[in-house]
């Protein structure tokens, strides 16, 4: 429909490709009946919920833990949260949300920790990290270089701030979090955060751009053996990659690709579970707003991968199962976030990798779209940690 001209119409995306279905809004239950439908254990698995384009809350069971309930206890992290109506700098300015949010602050049952990816307004949003830290003043934020005053501004202690350069990493123990394990536990249980690099850009006006750091995180919980007779010292119980914002090659047609993807692949791969964007940002959602068709593949795209690139990058890193992320919130139509979730699987099926609805078959990753408020739970696989890591 289109060449090198970038605008165009929309055709029904729905009879190009039926039984595609968009994604829809619905009331988070924090992984209950995905658990129940895969018949896993939630004492055993990550759980990872959408919050709306690059927002995401995860689960993650803390070996040597005991609650109230003589379950393990959890510990939750919150990724890039924007529950704003619009992203911009005044609740009346920036991009509107074309799909509400599936719920607020207040029904968020967790939060150890908040990671920013970088500080464009649809990622650190003001009304947002401000209701978190009214409800969970303990959380620690972590944050690319340059931005822990703009944190710290809002009454946040810089004592919980971390500011951290790409590959800077840095090691807790539960009780960094408020969380106690057992004595006689033969582990010791290390959380370990890393900034890992991104292709972006930062900036949340026009004096400011580029002046702050752009990144993807990495966090995994680290089995430390307390028994010096042991020859593997350490295992890793689970690892979370959240690629923020990204692009993957200049233009869609580039054979030449970021090659930073493949890096964090060896350090720190496979993955458990993975969210990777898929989508251009809000800004430019005006034109599908008016009925018109902006192609990315006629428009440079170094700043944002496309539904295609985004499975490309699940590979690089290695990763197990990829939820799709920075779509079908900020956008100017439904056309406009059909068309993400389409490409998704289309790109999907051509690399081989399958549904997160179907069974692992010999090693194969798992890529899809969960709904703006829904979950997925993943069994966690004990492995000794990368040697590159």
């Amino acid at each position: 429909m289109q060449s090198k001209f970038p605008l165009g119409w929309y055709d029904d995306l729905k009879k190009k490709r039926p039984g595609t279905k968009d994604v829809s809004v619905v009331v988070p239950d924090w992984g209950e009946s995905d658990l129940k439908k895969r018949g896993l254990r939630r004492d055993r698995c990550v759980v990872g919920t959408t919050l709306g384009h690059a927002g995401v809350i995860t689960e993650l069971p803390l070996e040597g833990t005991e609650g109230e309930d003589g379950k393990k206890k959890s510990f939750w992290v919150v990724y890039d949260p924007i529950l704003s109506l619009r992203a911009g700098p005044t609740q009346y300015t920036g991009p509107e949300r074309l799909r509400p949010p599936p719920c607020q602050v207040t029904d968020i049952p967790g939060c150890d920790a908040v990671v920013i990816s970088h500080n464009h307004y649809d990622h650190l949003d003001l009304s947002t990290i401000e209701a978190i830290f009214k409800k969970f003043p303990k959380a620690r934020y972590f944050v690319p270089q340059g931005n822990k005053n703009w944190v710290s501004s809002l009454g946040i202690p810089r004592n919980r701030i971390h500011e951290l350069d790409w590959w800077e990493k840095r090691e807790y123990s539960v009780l960094d979090f408020g969380h106690t394990t057992s004595e006689t536990a033969s582990e010791d249980v290390l959380l370990r955060f890393t900034s890992v690099p991104a292709q972006h850009n930062s900036g949340r006006a026009a004096l400011d751009q580029g002046t702050t750091l752009w990144c993807g995180w990495v966090i995994e919980q680290l089995l430390v053996s307390k028994d010096e007779a042991e020859t593997s010292k350490m295992r890793r119980n689970g690892v979370i990659y959240h690629a923020g914002d990204t692009g993957y090659r200049r233009t869609a047609k580039s054979e030449a690709v970021c090659p930073i993807f493949k890096d964090i692949g060896k350090k720190f791969g496979p993955f458990d579970m993975s969210f990777v964007p898929i989508w251009r940002g809000g800004t430019l959602g005006f034109i599908s707003h008016l009925g018109l068709r902006l192609s990315h593949n006629d428009i440079p795209s170094a700043l944002h991968a496309s539904p295609l690139d985004a499975i490309d990058i699940h590979n690089d890193v290695l990763s197990k199962n990829t939820v799709a992320i920075h779509f079908g919130t900020f956008v100017g139509s439904e056309n406009e976030s059909l068309e993400a979730v389409m490409e998704f699987e289309e790109g999907r099926d051509v690399r081989g990798v399958l549904s997160l609805d179907e069974q692992v078959v010999d090693g194969r990753g798992r890529a899809g779209i969960v709904d703006i408020g829904g979950s997925i739970a993943v069994e966690i696989e004990v492995r000794d940690p990368p040697k590159q890591s």
